[in-house]
């Protein structure tokens, strides 16, 4: 079932628009968004956030100051948000170096704690500020957005520019909410596995990595969502490609797993070249703690010489020294 779902994505990316059904507003056209319904945005938005200010909405910055001021926010919580980014960004940086599959599964783990407390935190934080100039200015931002991409039965725009603010209660509601809702579809999780799945690829494959083949047009007609399941495309057909080692059938179209993958492969390999000693040393070379699935990563046999850090400690009596550690490695 997901496939047919991500297929229809697809379908709806190539073609450059969706179709929805509307309570309201019956059958709509949703064209997708290119460079040239965004060149407006960054002059519109200006106006309106000088247009907010004038009509006496607080500057976002202002807003913070105030707050602390007032008790109402602390500078502890933003100092907070800053330590948990960092650590974000360090985690994210930590796991791409790693080797073994369970020092990966447990940053993982980290991972999602570690999001949950800043998203709840930043969820927090703009709760208390509330309504902004700056947040005027997005909201109207996305009104044009919808302005210049919802279009009616007879291919026509729904609403005016102007027209946003006319709208009762409900028409706002449906129509914001039926905008959301397809937009949603196009989540970067969807278009990655989009790009890793075999109605893509078929395609893709055979444009030689020439855009235009691959479309049939210019960069810049192309929609943002065109744009990006392409760049995908390339991403991961690099993995592929380079890769020396036959990617396991349970991860191919799994594309975090498969960013995973490629990533630890890659340091098993430096990490053993770094850490190989030759014959005339009489040591193997050998990653500690590493399982045979993670050597497999990068090609070795389960049957080679790899050392068990378990079994070698069980020969020792249930525990092993540092000197014992030294010499597993063939350090002398």
């Amino acid at each position: 079932m997901e496939k047919q779902h991500l297929k229809l994505i697809f379908s709806e990316i190539i073609e450059g628009y969706s179709l929805v059904s509307s309570k309201i507003f019956g059958e709509l056209k949703i064209k997708h968004i290119n460079n040239f319904d965004a060149a407006k945005t960054d002059i519109k938005n200006h106006y309106y956030f000088q247009k907010a200010v004038t009509q006496g909405l607080p500057k976002r910055q202002d807003k913070i100051e105030y707050l602390i001021k007032e008790g109402l926010w602390t500078e502890e919580k933003d100092k907070e948000i800053t330590r948990l980014e960092g650590m974000l960004k360090g985690m994210r940086k930590t796991k791409s170096k790693l080797i073994l599959q369970a020092q990966i599964d447990a940053i993982n783990k980290e991972l999602v704690t570690v999001e949950n407390d800043l998203t709840n935190l930043l969820a927090e934080k703009e709760s208390t500020i509330g309504f902004t100039a700056e947040e005027y200015a997005n909201r109207r931002i996305n009104e044009y957005y919808m302005h210049v991409s919802i279009l009616d039965q007879d291919e026509k725009r729904l609403f005016a520019e102007n027209e946003f603010d006319e709208l009762d209660e409900d028409q706002v509601s449906e129509i914001m909410t039926v905008y959301a809702k397809n937009n949603e579809k196009f989540k970067a999780d969807n278009l990655k596995k989009i790009a890793l799945s075999d109605f893509f690829t078929n395609i893709f494959y055979l444009c030689d990595d020439n855009l235009y083949n691959f479309y049939g047009k210019p960069v810049i007609n192309l929609t943002f969502y065109q744009i990006e399941i392409y760049s995908y495309g390339r991403y991961f057909k690099s993995i592929i490609q380079n890769s020396e080692d036959k990617i396991p059938d349970h991860i191919v179209e799994d594309p975090e797993k498969l960013i995973e993958w490629a990533q630890s492969s890659q340091n098993v390999k430096e990490a053993l070249e770094k850490s190989s000693v030759s014959d005339k040393d009489g040591a193997a070379s050998s990653i500690v703690g590493a399982t045979s699935q993670d050597l497999a990563k990068a090609g070795i046999n389960k049957d080679q010489d790899v050392i068990d850090i378990s079994k070698a400690a069980e020969e020792k009596g249930g525990r092993l020294t540092m000197e014992d550690m030294m010499k597993l490695q063939g350090v002398k």
